[in-house]
């Protein structure tokens, strides 16, 4: 509703109040991130009167009350009360005025109005009931967004594990080998994982399984501190099984010189240390070389100006195809994609997260097509 009202997505000539008053926004106002009305310094000119002050948007009337507007003093302002619905109801604000209520259900596009109304009554997508029209090219292109903006994401996930306070090469590597342990503590043992992958980070050792034993004793001595969830767990998921092969990924990436990251060829190092592991056909390994490994080498080319290494990287991560377990994407179904190759692109589970759950559709291409077509 406040992209409906900021946007001017509805027919702004010959709109009227409830009251039969006419309106011209002359300034729809200022969108308000903090406490009171949704939108401040509106200037919009009812009957003859131009009106200066705030805007309120519901989807009906009675969510004025519902959210105690009618005793809150930062609402005394308000001029125009705007909602969606059939039959609103004038409000009252704490002060004793009553603003003006615009319903614009009859100003919006079929289309529009059609979303709005079931955007709020569904489990499925907000798109897959409430539009007449998804546009397949619309579709891709937001899933493209999605792709590059998963990817800027990762690359924040990885520098929140970057130190400045050590070498920029140990604190590259560091901040790799805890994003590889969290990616392998998906979903139920992240923390636990990082835990144990910064602890690890200052053993010393000689052997891999004497590494390896350290961390078990680490992970499940009596003496450990870590908390960790296997309830359910199958058992190549379970902790003790994916430590494992973490560690072997970390001594890894510490045993190569740092100067064979900053060659295009370090793309293919991922897929050498699978294949010497014996896991180069497991999923998760695949998934973490898009999530994890990826964008660390982009957030390595950004660090040292690589702008080979960065393209390089870019174009491994538009043509990667993940193994994306068909579950997590079973909500598109509903809309009748034809072409299956979304189901393989990591933004489609940024744009469910991102987009989709937190209904962030003002943002969507599928939205903006649907109802401008």
């Amino acid at each position: 509703m406040q992209w409906v009202w900021n946007e001017q997505l509805f027919e702004t000539k010959n709109v009227f109040t409830e009251c039969g008053k006419s309106i011209k926004v002359l300034n729809q106002g200022k969108l308000n991130y903090t406490d009171g009305p949704d939108f401040k310094h509106a200037k919009i000119l009812i009957g003859d009167i131009e009106w200066n002050g705030s805007v309120e948007l519901h989807l009906k009337s009675t969510g004025w009350n519902q959210h105690n507007h009618q005793f809150d003093g930062n609402f005394d302002n308000v001029i125009l009360h705007i909602v969606v619905e059939h039959e609103p109801k004038a409000v009252v604000t704490n002060n004793g005025s009553t603003p003006y209520t615009l319903n614009l259900l009859p100003f919006i596009s079929s289309e529009l109005s059609h979303f709005l109304s079931n955007i709020g009554h569904s489990s499925a997508l907000p798109c897959a009931n409430g539009l007449n029209f998804i546009s397949e090219d619309a579709f891709f292109q937001q899933i493209e967004k999605a792709h590059q903006e998963y990817l800027e994401k990762k690359v924040g996930d990885v520098l929140a594990f970057y130190s400045p306070s050590i070498s920029q090469s140990t604190a590259w590597k560091h901040a790799l080998i805890i994003s590889i342990f969290d990616g392998f503590g998906i979903s139920n043992n992240r923390k636990a994982m990082q835990e144990l992958a910064k602890i690890l980070l200052n053993f010393e050792y000689t052997e891999v399984l004497e590494l390896q034993n350290y961390a078990h004793e680490i992970a499940f001595g009596s003496s450990s501190t870590l908390s960790w969830n296997v309830k359910g767990c199958r058992p190549n998921a379970h902790p003790a099984k994916r430590i494992k092969t973490a560690i072997q990924f970390m001594h890894e990436i510490t045993s190569t010189p740092f100067e064979d990251f900053l060659s295009t060829n370090a793309l293919h190092l991922w897929n050498g240390w699978c294949k010497k592991f014996g896991i180069h056909n497991a999923g998760h390994p695949k998934i973490l070389f898009g999530t994890v490994y990826l964008p660390a080498l982009y957030l390595l080319a950004t660090l040292y100006h690589s702008q080979n290494i960065r393209q390089k990287v870019l174009q491994k991560w538009n043509s990667f195809q993940a193994p994306i377990p068909p579950i997590l994407l079973s909500k598109f179904e509903a809309l009748g994609i034809s072409s299956p190759n979304y189901r393989k692109k990591l933004g489609s589970v940024h744009q469910l997260n991102k987009y989709c759950r937190v209904k962030n559709c003002s943002e969507c291409f599928v939205l903006k097509k649907a109802i401008s077509s």
